[in-house]
């Protein structure tokens, strides 16, 4: 009887690891997408409301059943993200600034897991919980732009996974970027709406499509092992 305990790459056990990881990628993506639209139709029902006082009652309750349900499934998306974490980080190499990275990723997964239902329920205040969220949505993003760079030196996953997540990750923290430096012009100036414009322009496609698609698509690459 053999004594060996490896796992050789094609056993049984390693691919079901990876497809139940899969699910979870799978999940993080639906939820998200689903959180996104949530987000959507708040701010359009915000604007409606806007425009429209005299049903302010009824829409400014739509509203809310949106944020709500945007705020949860948001979290539930990022509670997802954590087994796709944990199973990325065993492929990545040990060294010190992949163990931060994995670490800070973690951390803000798990601060924005427990922030929707904690700002829903009314425990932490709107005005507490919106800075948090973007510092950690920051971290997000460079989690994932720095685990997708590694793993594609690797050649550990798929090319597109891997550079889409680059590509992702880039464009939402040079969205960031780009508004931060509109901040730094005279507030609600015209050169600062354009900066401010073009900043959106390129960091929320990122974060409302960018981010789902890309677990979803690395759900169907784990899915094949």
């Amino acid at each position: 009887m053999s004594t060996n305990t490896q796992t050789p790459a094609g056993h049984p056990a390693r691919m079901s690891s990876a497809r139940r990881t899969a699910y979870f990628a799978y999940a993080a993506g639906v939820t998200g997408i689903l959180a996104n639209l949530f987000l959507i139709v708040m701010y359009v029902l915000l604007g409606l409301q806007a425009g429209s006082p005299e049903g302010g009652t009824l829409l400014g309750s739509a509203f809310h059943v949106a944020g709500s349900a945007a705020d949860l499934l948001g979290s539930l998306a990022t509670a997802f993200m954590i087994p796709v974490a944990l199973f990325l980080g065993g492929r990545l190499p040990r060294r010190r600034a992949v163990r931060f990275t994995q670490a800070s990723g973690l951390t803000v997964m798990a601060l924005l897991t427990v922030g929707g239902p904690l700002l829903v329920l009314g425990v932490l205040a709107f005005e507490v919980e919106t800075p948090i969220a973007i510092v950690a949505l920051i971290v997000l993003a460079i989690w994932l732009l720095l685990v997708n760079r590694w793993l594609r030196l690797l050649d550990a996953l798929s090319y597109r996974v891997v550079r889409l997540g680059e590509l992702v990750g880039a464009g939402f923290l040079a969205g960031y970027a780009i508004v931060g430096l509109g901040l730094l012009l005279p507030w609600m100036s015209w050169p600062q709406l354009v900066v401010f414009g073009f900043g959106v322009l390129v960091g929320l496609p990122a974060y409302l499509v960018g981010i789902p698609v890309w677990f979803l698509l690395l759900g169907r690459h784990l899915g094949k092992f």
